[in-house]
C-alpha cells in the first residue's frame, strides 16, 4: 500500500511542479446552491445519495452521488452492476453550464430538442434515471479538488486522476451491494479519465463506453496542427474549471501551461494515457461533428487499445444529442448488460452480432445511412489524388496537368480554392491530406487553414455539424503551422501526424519553397453525381462568429505568425482523399 500511496504523492508533486495555477472563484460563485453535505432522498423513481465519501489511497476523500432504483436497499441482498462517471466539471451541473437549457440559435444548437433527460442528467456524463430503470446503479464522482471532493488543486485530466479512478473503481467493486462489475461512461474530460483508468486495468473495471475523449492533449485540445487555439482553452479554464472546491483554492492555469509549452514535449506526453495497455472491452462512440476536438483522438484510442473486444461507432450527429437518443442508449444498454452482467441477458446477446465498426455515411445533416464494416480505416480505401490546376480546378491523374501554375494570397486575410465536380456517386471516408509546395514573402513561418467543402448541384455549400453545437461546418478541415511540418514516421491509422517537437522545427525562409502535408480530419461523406468537392486554403480560421455568443467557446485559430503573402505552386501540390468503392 505504501508504494501505491507514493505513486499518488509523486504525481501530485509533479502537478504542483509542472502545472501553473491560479486562485479559483469557489464553487458557490458558479453554482450558488452548491451543498457538499451528505443527503438521502427519493425523486424521479430513484433512491439517491448525495456526497457519499469514497476514500482513495493517499487518504483524500472524493465524493460521489449514488442513484439506485426506488425502494431498493444497499444491504447486500441484491448485487448491482455499476455505471460510473468521474467529472472535473461538477456532478450536480450548475444551470448556467447545462447546455440543454440554451435555446437553439444560428450560433448554438446542442441538438437536445426532442431528447428526453431527467433533471439529474450530468453534463457529458449520462442520465441516471435511464440506468436505474434498467437495473443498474449509477455513480458520478467529483474529481479531486473539484466541488464536493477533497484535494488541494483542480486539474483537467492528469495521471493523478488515473490513480484516483483506479481507487474509486476498486472501492465500488468491493462494496457488498456491487456485483463486482464496473463500467465507465462519459465524453470529453469524462472520456479521457476513462482512457487513463482503463490503461491501469483495475480488476473491477469490466468495460468502458467512450463517448468521445482525447488521447493526445497537445494535438487534440491545445494545439491543432501546431497552431494554438487558446479561446477554447480559456473557456475550459475560466468557465468549466474555475470553481475548485473552496474559494481561492488553486486551479490549473491551462492558458499559461499552453504558452509555456508551444511544441510537443515531456510535459504533454505525461498528460496522455497509454491506451496500448487497455485490455477491458471498449465501445467507442465518436461524432464526425466533434472532430474539432475529440474525434481523431477517439479513433486513435480505439486503434491502439489492446482490448480483444472493441467496437467503434462513427456518426455525424452532435455529441451531446446522440449519447442520449433512444437508438444510442439501446446499444449502450446492451453493451453494459453484456460486459457488466446486467439483468437482461437477452439484450446482452445482441452484441454477438455487432460489427467491429458501425459507420454512418452522410449526404447532409440528418441525411445518410448506417452500414457495418470490419475495420477503420477501411481496407478497400483507394487513396486518390487530385492535382491543383488552372481556373481553380482540381484535375485527376488522367486529366490535363497544369504544372507551371502559381497562386498567391494575402497571408492574414486572403484565401484560394480549387474544386472538382464528380461524374458519379463518390464516397470519401477517412482522413484526407493536402500536400502543398508553399513559399512565404516575409517572416519565418506560415499558419495554414484548410477546409474541404461540399457543394450541391446548384453550387450551394452543404453544411454539417461542427464542434458539437454549430451547424455550419464543412466536410473536413485541418490546420498546420508550417515550421512544425516534419511528419511522424509511425502515424496511427491514416492520420497525417507531424511530430510537433522543437528539435524537428524547420523555420521557413522567404522565397524558398517547402513541402507541407496538412491532415484533414476524418469524415464519411457521400457526393452524388454533379456535386462538387471544394478545397479552400487561407491564412485565417474559417467562419465568422460573434465574440459574445456561444460560438466563442469553440477552438479558434489566430494569424499571429502570418506576414506578407503566401504562394502555392501547382507543380507537386495535390489533394489526396480516401475514396471508398462500393462493396
Amino acid at each position: 500500500m505504501g508504494g501505491a500511496i507514493n505513486q499518488t504523492l509523486e504525481q501530485l508533486a509533479l502537478n504542483d511542479k509542472l502545472l501553473p495555477s491560479k486562485p479559483s472563484k469557489g464553487p458557490k460563485a458558479v453554482f450558488p446552491t452548491f451543498d457538499p453535505s451528505y443527503r438521502e432522498f427519493n425523486e424521479e423513481g430513484m433512491s439517491i445519495i448525495y456526497n457519499e465519501d469514497i476514500p482513495v489511497r493517499d487518504g483524500t476523500k472524493l465524493r460521489g452521488d449514488i442513484f439506485r432504483p426506488l425502494n431498493t436497499t444497499l444491504d447486500g441482498n441484491e448485487k448491482w452492476p455499476i455505471v460510473l462517471a468521474i467529472t472535473p466539471f461538477g456532478k450536480q451541473v450548475p444551470s448556467e453550464r447545462d447546455q440543454s437549457k440554451t435555446p437553439p440559435s444560428k450560433e448554438f444548437d446542442a441538438g437536445y430538442d426532442g431528447v428526453y433527460m431527467s433533471k439529474f442528467s450530468t453534463f457529458e456524463g449520462s442520465d441516471p434515471a435511464f440506468w436505474t430503470k434498467h437495473g443498474f446503479i449509477y455513480v458520478i464522482v467529483d474529481s479531486r479538488g473539484s466541488f464536493a471532493s477533497e484535494g488541494t488543486r483542480t486539474t483537467l485530466v492528469t495521471p493523478v486522476d488515473a490513480l484516483d479512478a483506479y481507487d474509486v473503481i476498486e472501492h465500488l467493486g468491493a462494496l457488498r451491494w456491487s456485483n463486482g462489475h464496473i463500467g465507465m461512461i462519459g465524453s470529453s474530460a469524462l472520456g479521457t479519465i476513462q482512457w487513463f483508468a482503463a490503461s491501469l486495468n483495475p480488476p473491477h473495471l469490466s468495460s468502458i463506453i467512450m463517448q468521445d475523449g482525447w488521447t493526445d492533449t497537445y494535438r487534440d485540445i491545445y494545439y491543432k496542427g501546431g497552431i494554438p487555439h487558446l479561446s477554447f482553452v480559456r473557456v475550459l479554464q475560466d468557465v468549466y474549471l474555475s470553481h475548485g472546491n473552496a474559494e481561492k483554492s488553486p486551479v490549473s492555469d491551462l492558458v499559461s501551461a499552453a504558452l509555456q509549452h508551444p511544441t510537443f514535449d515531456e510535459f504533454w506526453e505525461r498528460l496522455d494515457p497509454d491506451v496500448t495497455k487497455i485490455t477491458c472491452p471498449i465501445y467507442v462512440i465518436s461524432s464526425f461533428g466533434d472532430r474539432g476536438i475529440h474525434c481523431p483522438g477517439s479513433i486513435r484510442g480505439y486503434l491502439k487499445a489492446s482490448a480483444k473486444t472493441k467496437f467503434l461507432e462513427l456518426h455525424p450527429y452532435r455529441k451531446w444529442e446522440w449519447q442520449l437518443t433512444p437508438e444510442s442508449l439501446e446499444r449502450q444498454l446492451a453493451f453494459f448488460h453484456r460486459t457488466l452482467q446486467g439483468p437482461d441477458q437477452h439484450a446482452a446477446k445482441s452484441i454477438d452480432y455487432w460489427p467491429a465498426v458501425r459507420l454512418h455515411t452522410t449526404e447532409k445533416h440528418y441525411a445518410g445511412s448506417w452500414r457495418s464494416e470490419n475495420e477503420f480505416p477501411l481496407a478497400r480505401t483507394i487513396r486518390s489524388r487530385y492535382y491543383l490546376g488552372n481556373d481553380q480546378q482540381l484535375v485527376t491523374n488522367s486529366g490535363p496537368r497544369f504544372s507551371n501554375g502559381l497562386v498567391t494570397y494575402e497571408a492574414k486575410t486572403g484565401s484560394v480554392f480549387w474544386q472538382y465536380t464528380f461524374g458519379q456517386p463518390t464516397e470519401i471516408t477517412g482522413t484526407s491530406r493536402l500536400h502543398l509546395i508553399i513559399s512565404i514573402s516575409e517572416g519565418s513561418d506560415a499558419d495554414l487553414f484548410v477546409t474541404l467543402q461540399k457543394l450541391d448541384r446548384h453550387g450551394n455549400i452543404v453544411f454539417f455539424p461542427y464542434h458539437t453545437y454549430i451547424n455550419d461546418g464543412h466536410v473536413s478541415w485541418g490546420w498546420l503551422r508550417a515550421s512544425l511540418r516534419k511528419l511522424d514516421p509511425n502515424p496511427t491509422g491514416d492520420e497525417v501526424a507531424p511530430t510537433f517537437r522543437k528539435e524537428d522545427q524547420q523555420p521557413l525562409v522567404p522565397g524558398r519553397s517547402v513541402e507541407v502535408d496538412i491532415g484533414l480530419q476524418p469524415t464519411s461523406t457521400l457526393f452524388r453525381t454533379g456535386e462538387t468537392l471544394k478545397v479552400m486554403v487561407q491564412g485565417h480560421d474559417f467562419g465568422e462568429y460573434s465574440p459574445y455568443g456561444p460560438v466563442y467557446r469553440i477552438p479558434r485559430g489566430g494569424t499571429g505568425c502570418n506576414q506578407g503573402q503566401h504562394s502555392i505552386s501547382f507543380e507537386g501540390s495535390y489533394l489526396e482523399v480516401p475514396i471508398i468503392p462500393p462493396k
